[in-house]
């Protein structure tokens, strides 16, 4: 058996890491071994994979609590007499081409779910339903079968930053409990956003006793991008500049999501993490018309390997320098 990849070891962070932490780690990883650049493919969809699951709270939970997130290999079903419960009808959904679908990984979000009338239960549920009756939880026996609505299944499809930037279609076949397989062109429109949700009425679980079939959720979910990230349809990107140029301002032509480059000016004084504003340049707006803007984060980089001119000029822009930064 393959040994089980260490996600932090990977990234190079420790097991407490922050979100920000995690993000930079990978950022600066995905520079470097960026195929584009020259780098190694298979070490960055590693570092892809890494941070697919720490960046994402639940995902990486599971993975802190069994060492994988890939929850086929969890006992989610655990705890009833150690076994797992045999009453409990466990439905899943598997996908060809990308992702794949789960959607709890305790009996705390199943409960949740069920009150929301969402994921695997529907909207059309009962304690008889998920726990067998007789024999279950303290179940009792009903004596008229009932139509019930089958279950609402969703997938994940994984989508990268440019296909849903700019919009896609993606083949991929679904296979659903007592269904022939589906094969579906899913189309993904421009501007989708992470955690967005396509419906298939009638393409989900098979109802019981001839009542009608649950409903297919497709949801997507947008891998990172080792320059931009997205806030709805606004798109966010760090600039590093030199101290130079901050202090006496610039302009820098810069990379944008659609491809195109553009130059920016850099205001003469700008502070590290000031926000410059591209009006239009983000994403389009999955819910209007328009787009969202580029937001560019200014990062004064800060020189750590200073050869002997550099140092002399900035002893000698130290002793002119009458600013007054520190006010005790």
């Amino acid at each position: 058996m393959a040994e089980k990849p260490d996600y932090y070891k990977t990234l190079g962070v420790p097991r407490d890491a922050t979100k920000d932490q995690i993000r930079k780690a990978f950022r600066n990883l995905a520079r470097k071994y960026h195929p584009d650049a020259g780098g190694s493919k298979e070490k960055f969809q590693e570092i892809n994979e890494a941070y697919e699951v720490l960046s994402d709270d639940k995902k990486r939970k599971i993975y802190d609590a069994y060492g994988t997130a890939d929850e086929s290999q969890i006992p989610h079903w655990g705890g009833f007499g150690g076994t797992g419960n045999p009453n409990v009808r466990t439905y899943t959904v598997n996908m060809g081409g990308d992702g794949s679908g789960a959607d709890f990984s305790s009996w705390a979000d199943i409960l949740d779910s069920m009150r929301r009338g969402e994921g695997a239960f529907g909207t059309d549920w009962n304690f008889d339903d998920i726990f067998g009756g007789v024999g279950g939880m303290g179940g009792h026996a009903t004596s008229t079968p009932r139509q019930t609505r089958g279950r609402n299944m969703k997938v994940t499809l994984n989508v990268s930053f440019d296909d849903a930037f700019h919009g896609c279609t993606k083949r991929v076949t679904v296979r659903v409990p007592n269904k022939p397989a589906m094969t579906l062109d899913v189309k993904v429109p421009a501007g989708a956003v992470d955690g967005g949700r396509l419906r298939y009425r009638g393409r989900g679980g098979e109802g019981e006793n001839g009542g009608p079939s649950g409903d297919l959720l497709i949801e997507t979910h947008i891998m990172p991008d080792p320059v931009f990230s997205r806030s709805g349809a606004d798109v966010h990107m760090d600039l590093p500049v030199t101290i130079s140029e901050a202090a006496l301002g610039a302009r820098v032509t810069i990379p944008t999501p659609d491809g195109s480059k553009v130059r920016v000016r850099v205001p003469a004084g700008t502070q590290d993490g000031t926000e410059l504003s591209l009006h239009g340049k983000g994403a389009p707006n999955i819910k209007g018309s328009g787009r969202g803007d580029l937001i560019v984060h200014v990062r004064v980089k800060i020189p750590t390997d200073l050869n002997e001119k550099q140092k002399t000029a900035l002893r000698e822009f130290a002793n002119a320098d009458s600013e007054r930064v520190r006010s005790w």
